[in-house]
């Protein structure tokens, strides 16, 4: 623990102590000139991250809000004669309002829609800022003083100092916020946003807090900006800039604070290296060495894809005969910055900073932090002594239409609390839809649906989960970005109360909570027979333990209703043992169960009652060993079959158990 404490919080603070001894020894102005840029860039970029890395979302209008928090800063200042706090503060404020704003109609888009969006915003904001000449002064731009601070005017130096502790600040709280439950949900709803509202998390509300936050630390280093410099002009803030620092996210690394700082640097220092030409041909030579090296290892140990391997090397040796044949590379920029952007994302997606944390934990063989015990199983999914057999969902005449094709067409069925209720029927009768609608996935053409007597939320995931509906999926809805630890995490019900406030979480106060989080995520872990694989990511799990791992997150929920959809699809005989084990023990604990399979042997050895599905409807009912004797249920599964010496039939009615 202390080994790693030691590398990564020491390198933190080594990192800062060298940025912060600079300016006494070094006097250049412009050398200054550019650390202080570093430091602005670095804030602007953590902001971006939380979008582009964290979020999956390709933003392009982080430029934007630089320059609205630069005018909004300088505006303060010029027309209103505000001090450096307040305006900075206006700053932030202008960044979460108008982030929020954007993010509401935006979010609701993807991929190409959203970063259209996003880029839209960008040139409406360009040309307001153009136009409003009364305001902003347009082309002919915005000088500004820089006020005192607390009345002592700052020297260059001393504003960078204020740079640098402000990019401290914002490293250390979002470092808090990354590594926190707003996290988690965070990269969860980039893999899975459906299962996300599943687990009563919030997809959307995280996207636009997420989004928000990122715009305004975009503010922020734009009101820096403007302080800096002194002076404004709206086209600094159009989308060259924009291309290049998701150039700087990229190739510093997402999902990495160390990764913006990296891109910070190369963002700051690249205009430079385009003006240096001799820089330029070493640095982009370097470029078409490695990517050459890699390239080739990559195709002789079979790790990479041709396509991987030869397009990088492709892409550098075009900048590499650029740098010897074009007069100005600086009028070459935009070619420039395509051609870098290709490279990384395409040879090295995880960014330097994603292939150098691999590389040193390997190298100084960085031990994971250490994992607290396992809480009490009965503090995580304490056993339910209420009484069996009362109703506890209801549908009534509960019908869904996709056009013309009724999935479920007048569904009545009653589940009673502490009952395994199996739901069976051949493909297409129906089950998952009736799941889906339960749930909230999909809406209710027509009909009722009662939880415990009282209306259930139609047609929200997140609201359906909130009143105690849990679910796993046919079709694995795991968060593979994450490790299995991490994923029971994210569903945990109840574990985080501080973390729902996110100044609190920014100063650090949820990590309490943390540790009897991951306690309680170890327990649920160790009931499906997984703590031993709590570290290991998602998509690195065997195919059954990732059944096992939903299984273990539905029921960090601690729902009423604990919803199976095909649990043993694809699972071989063993693992299919196991896993009737593990609902044996969840039903033991007191929790209702609906229980969605094709595997009769499964469906005998669990449930109680039956409900069996044809066209949508209910064609019978009863103990397994009845429906299995139903003629209906034998002419829906087999066709219908010749008149001859049978058992007495189960009557069509639906029989209670």
């Amino acid at each position: 623990m202390w080994k790693r404490l030691l590398l990564i919080r020491g390198a933190e603070l080594v990192m800062f102590a060298l940025l912060a001894g600079v300016p006494l020894a070094v006097q250049n102005p412009y050398v200054l000139g550019l650390l202080t840029l570093l430091a602005i860039y670095g804030i602007l970029l953590i902001g971006l991250d939380v979008t582009v890395g964290y979020l999956g979302q390709v933003n392009l209008a982080q430029a934007a809000f630089l320059g609205l928090g630069a005018y909004t800063a300088g505006l303060c200042v010029t027309r209103l004669g505000w001090g450096m706090p307040l305006a900075t503060l206006a700053a932030i404020g202008v960044g979460v309002l108008l982030g929020a704003l954007l993010a509401l109609p935006a979010l609701r888009l993807e991929g190409p829609q959203f970063a259209l969006a996003t880029l839209s915003f960008t040139a409406l904001t360009v040309t307001a800022l153009n136009e409003l000449e009364w305001l902003t002064r347009g082309a002919q731009g915005l000088s500004l003083s820089r006020p005192p601070l607390f009345g002592h005017l700052l020297s260059a130096r001393e504003f960078y100092w204020l740079c640098m502790a402000l990019l401290a600040l914002v490293w250390i709280g979002m470092r808090n916020l990354l590594a926190s439950q707003w996290g988690r949900a965070f990269e969860a709803l980039r893999d899975s946003p459906i299962a996300t509202d599943a687990m009563g998390v919030g997809a959307y509300r995280h996207k636009v807090a997420g989004f928000a936050l990122g715009s305004a630390l975009g503010a922020l280093a734009g009101a820096l900006y403007a302080l800096n410099f002194q002076y404004l002009q709206p086209q600094t803030f159009v989308y060259e800039l924009t291309v290049i620092l998701l150039l700087g996210v990229v190739l510093g690394g997402r999902k990495s604070l160390w990764g913006a700082f990296v891109g910070a640097s190369l963002v700051a220092l690249l205009p430079n290296l385009l003006s240096n030409r001799t820089l330029f041909e070493a640095i982009s030579g370097m470029g078409f060495l490695l990517s050459l090296f890699a390239g080739v290892r990559g195709l002789l140990r079979r790790a990479m894809r041709p396509f991987q391997a030869l397009a990088p090397i492709v892409a550098t040796g075009v900048l590499v005969a650029g740098g010897l044949l074009v007069q100005n590379t600086e009028d070459w920029r935009k070619a420039i910055f395509a051609l870098m952007l290709f490279s990384v994302v395409v040879g090295l997606p995880e960014g330097l900073m994603g292939f150098a944390s691999k590389f040193f934990s390997r190298l100084f063989r960085i031990p994971d932090a250490q994992l607290p015990a396992a809480s009490p199983l009965e503090h995580v999914l304490p056993a339910r002594q209420e009484g069996s057999g009362a109703p506890l969902l209801e549908l009534r005449d509960l019908k869904r239409s996709f056009g013309g094709v009724r999935a479920v067409d007048g569904l009545s069925m009653t589940v009673r609390a502490g009952q395994v209720h199996g739901l069976i029927g051949p493909n297409g009768s129906g089950k998952s839809t009736v799941v889906n609608v339960v749930s909230g996935l999909y809406t209710p053409t027509a009909g009722q649906m009662l939880l415990r007597g009282r209306p259930l939320p139609q047609g929200s995931l997140l609201d359906t989960a909130r009143v105690g509906v849990a679910r796993t999926f046919q079709n694995l809805q795991l968060f593979t970005g994450l490790t299995a630890l991490e994923n029971v995490m994210v569903a945990l019900r109840g574990a985080f109360p501080k973390s729902r406030s996110l100044p609190l979480v920014l100063l650090g106060l949820g990590r309490p909570e943390e540790r009897r989080a991951q306690a309680d995520a170890l327990a649920l872990l160790e009931f499906v027979g997984l703590a031993d694989q709590a570290r290991t990511p998602a998509r690195d799990l065997t195919y059954g333990a990732q059944r096992f791992l939903e299984i273990a997150r539905a029921v960090g929920r601690k729902p009423d209703l604990l919803i199976l959809d095909e649990p043993a699809a694809g699972l071989s005989h063993p693992d299919m043992l196991r896993q009737m084990e593990v609902i044996k023990r969840v039903h033991q604990r007191g929790v209702t169960i609906v229980l969605i399979e094709h595997h009769m042997d499964v469906v005998s050895g669990l449930c109680d009652v039956v409900t069996v599905l044809d066209g949508g409807k209910s064609i019978a009912e009863g103990t397994p060993a009845e429906v299995k004797r139903h003629p209906k249920v034998i002419e829906a599964y087999l066709g219908e079959v010749e008149a001859g010496p049978a058992a007495s039939p189960v009557p069509t009615e639906p029989v209670t158990a």
